[in-house]
């Protein structure tokens, strides 16, 4: 269950990066690299915590953290690729 909050935490999270950097004027490639910088860190920190804290193996953390990384940023490549201007 957590890990399906924390996905949904990073697409909520790249949806007001994306609404409101683009109304604040920020260009779409600065939000994204903002975005895939900032997620990474957050699921590294995520990650860690769950090894130090709650004491899962350092092997199930990365597997997850795989999948918590990747669901946000493959969103946010989806969206970049139907929205680009032909």
């Amino acid at each position: 269950m957590h890990t399906a909050i924390i996905i949904t935490f990073g697409l909520a999270l790249l949806a007001m990066m994306l609404f409101i950097g683009e109304k604040i004027g920020f260009s779409r490639q600065t939000l994204t690299y903002s975005f895939v910088v900032l997620w990474l860190a957050l699921t590294v920190i995520n990650g860690a915590i769950g090894v130090v804290t709650a004491g899962h193996p350092l092997s199930s953390e990365l597997a997850i953290g795989t999948a918590v990384f990747s669901v946000p940023v493959a969103a946010l490549v989806l969206f970049m690729v139907m929205s680009a201007e032909a």
